[in-house]
This record gives structure tokens, C-alpha cells and sequence, in this order.
């Protein structure tokens, strides 16, 4: 009996982890902010896909033009290195805003969420002030 408890755990917590890519992300972008991205093909990206309570982040391909992600080269990498365009399982094509660094909402006909997230545009940590060394008068 333990031994299923135990496991049962181990897959929530692991499911949890998962579930929170996307919010690390945000978290992050709301935090430091980030560089407005321009038109280009950008082959860096993470690309959050939420199925129901599950989440992954995989690494993918878009393009960007006029400040939107255009939907028909969509691109999620494959573990050989390669890209497959997985603009089919969408409902539209219509390009996506980006705002703070991460697009809109993109729905599949299946009504799974997905969001690119441009994670090289994320603006570094911001510095703290400089503590004066404590001086003692006597």
C-alpha cells in the first residue's frame, strides 16, 4: 500500500513541476519585463502547450511579423534536431499579438492553450542597491 502512495505522489509532484513551466515563464516576464521583438525568424523560442491540468514547454520555431506570430509557420523541434510545422492542429491562422515578450492564447481544434514565449527578449535581473559598510564610530 505504501508503495502505491508513494508512486502516486511522485506522478503529482512531477505533474505539478510540469504544470508550472508556463508559470515560471510568466512570472519572469511580468517580473523583469522584456525587449520588444521584432520581424524575424526566431529559431529559440519555447512554446507552452496546457492539454487540461498538464503543461509542457517544448523548444520551437516561429515567425514574427508586424509585432504578431504568424500561425502558418509554426514549428515545434524534434529531439533530432529537425522542426515539424504543427500549424495544422490550429483552429485559425490568424497572427497573435505579443505582449511582454510571450504571444496571446493560441487554440487547437482540440481546445489545448498554447503561447510562444520569447525568452531571449527577457530583460536581465535588475540591481539591487549597494549596502555601505557598517562603520563602527568608536
Amino acid at each position: 500500500m505504501r508503495t502505491v502512495i508513494l508512486i502516486f505522489l511522485v506522478l503529482l509532484s512531477s505533474q505539478m513541476i510540469n504544470a508550472q513551466c508556463y508559470d515560471k515563464y510568466r512570472k519572469a516576464f511580468n517580473e523583469r519585463e522584456s525587449f520588444d521583438v521584432t520581424d524575424s525568424v526566431y529559431e529559440d523560442v519555447i512554446i507552452s502547450i496546457r492539454e487540461g491540468t498538464s503543461n509542457d514547454c517544448f523548444l520551437g520555431k516561429v515567425s514574427v511579423k508586424g509585432g504578431k506570430v504568424l500561425l502558418d509557420n509554426f514549428y515545434v523541434k524534434l529531439e533530432d534536431g529537425t522542426y515539424e510545422n504543427i500549424a495544422i492542429r490550429f483552429k485559425t491562422f490568424q497572427p497573435v499579438e505579443i505582449k511582454n515578450g510571450i504571444s496571446q492564447i493560441i487554440l487547437d481544434k482540440r481546445d489545448n492553450l498554447y503561447n510562444v514565449i520569447f525568452l531571449d527578449h527577457l530583460k536581465p535581473p535588475k540591481k539591487g542597491y549597494m549596502k555601505a559598510p557598517d562603520f563602527d564610530l568608536n
